[in-house]
């Protein structure tokens, strides 16, 4: 949060201003799911099956909405670090999508709270469960590719170096999704291990980048102010 509000307000340049929104909204997304192992561990054993499922259910709801908004906070870090008619049309179709889903999502999970009717939550949730990564993934990937039109050579090398790192730390995290079951079943500890390692293996590489980024613009500033 610290980030996001550090490259909200001019410390940093406008270009990635919208770089920390899918971080921040990525571990919320974590936070949920950490939320729901404690759960699952703790306390759905002490309350009623009713309120337990509705529990858990909420808990879903929150974590699919947070990834919802992670898929669109990279389209909206591509569409500003890209520019142009196309990102800015992927962009605005995200957005209506999002929105879309997301509507849609609440609509299942109060189907399900109020009427036990659980189908049309169940399969938006595990339908976007199943696409998210490799969306993700698919952005960053546009990202690098799109990378290499950029005019300003410096500017050019950083884009293309966080856009590399991160289509290595997606690709790792969508592995991770599909064999998260076999993890599980090795051991109960592992995935939880792991989605500590993933989130702050993408928080440290984002928060490095920015330092870099800031560091050479300062750079650039004095060596301009020098007679």
């Amino acid at each position: 949060m610290a980030l996001l509000v550090r490259t909200s307000f001019g410390r940093v340049p406008h270009a990635m201003t919208f770089l920390p929104v899918p971080l921040v909204l990525f571990n919320l997304w974590m936070s949920a799911w950490f939320v729901f192992e404690c759960l699952r561990q703790f306390l759905l054993t002490a309350m009623t099956p009713a309120s337990g499922l509705r529990l858990v259910a909420f808990v879903f709801l929150a974590a699919t909405l947070f990834s919802v908004g992670c898929l669109y906070g990279c389209v909206s870090v591509v569409h500003q670090f890209l520019g142009g008619k196309t990102s800015r049309r992927v962009r605005r179709g995200a957005k209506h999508l999002a929105l879309a889903y997301s509507v849609m999502l609440i609509a299942g999970w109060s189907l399900y709270h109020f009427n036990a009717e659980s189908g049309l939550f169940t399969m938006l949730r595990r339908t976007l469960g199943n696409v998210a990564f490799p969306l993700a993934l698919a952005a960053w990937i546009w990202l690098l590719v799109g990378s290499r039109a950029l005019t300003d050579a410096p500017w050019r090398a950083q884009v293309g170096k966080l856009a590399g790192v991160y289509v290595v730390l997606f690709s790792a995290m969508l592995v991770f999704a599909a064999v998260r079951d076999r993890l599980e079943a090795a051991g109960p500890a592992l995935p939880l291990m792991m989605d500590v390692a993933l989130v702050l293996a993408y928080t440290l590489v984002t928060v490095l980048w920015v330092e870099s980024v800031q560091k050479a613009a300062r750079a650039s500033a004095r060596h301009q102010a020098m007679p």
